[in-house]
């Protein structure tokens, strides 16, 4: 079991500090304040120092920013990172603030669990995905199709990604929505259908594709996939 420590304010706190218990972590939640926002030495908790934190920055403006610059790490400082944000601020992440990974909200439960897998598990921030001519790059967040960068957004990529990873299999509508939108998303399922458009027109061309099962959902076709 690893431990947490989870900055956030009191709303999101409470269901961070849920949601990271109920994958099997010990959690110290220390809340920010809003007048005085201070990072507290990880090594400091007694007899128990933390193997991860996990910062909240869904805070209005200036105050997000403040807490992105109090992740710059000293020297001493080597616990990872992973900081939960809103999809407007992805752009403006500086990984030199000491940040090792980020997630966006509305999250899933398994999309939460992998990244922690992930950041606590590897030594470095995850293996590059090769298919013939398409690579995905979970470091930058990139897909390349024979070396050119496709422009795709943030859950164009963890949608194509989710599929590359568990090819051969199909996912309902429903269970997309899930994994890559959170359980609380009150988007509709024709969300998943557009998306799905918008990946086969940029994928246009690539040896693989984003099959659609009738009745059932989306998967993605590998003609040889390898062993």
């Amino acid at each position: 079991m690893s431990h947490v420590l989870l900055l956030a304010s009191e709303t999101p706190g409470i269901r961070l500090k849920s949601d990271l218990e109920s994958i099997g972590h010990s959690v110290s939640r220390l809340a920010w304040n809003q007048d005085r926002v201070a990072l507290p030495d990880t090594r400091s908790l007694p007899g128990n120092p933390a193997d991860l934190l996990v910062v909240d920055d869904t805070f209005p403006g200036h105050l997000s920013k403040r807490v992105q610059r109090l992740l710059r790490p000293p020297a001493s400082r080597n616990t990872p990172v992973l900081l939960i944000t809103d999809e407007d601020r992805v752009s403006t992440i500086d990984f030199s603030d000491g940040i090792t990974d980020f997630i966006t909200q509305p999250y899933s439960l398994e999309q939460l669990e992998t990244r922690l897998r992930l950041i606590l598990g590897r030594t470095e921030r995850g293996d590059v995905i090769r298919l013939d001519e398409l690579v995905i790059n979970p470091v930058r967040y990139e897909v390349r199709v024979n070396g050119a960068l496709v422009d795709l957004t943030l859950k164009e990529y963890e949608l194509l990604k989710y599929l590359i990873v568990h090819r051969g299999r199909v996912f309902t509508r429903s269970d997309l929505l899930d994994r890559i939108w959170g359980y609380d998303y009150h988007g509709g399922m024709r969300t998943v259908d557009v998306h799905v458009a918008r990946l086969r027109a940029k994928l246009a061309g690539f040896n693989g594709t984003i099959s659609t099962v009738r009745g059932v959902g989306y998967g993605f076709d590998w003609p040889s996939v390898p062993t």
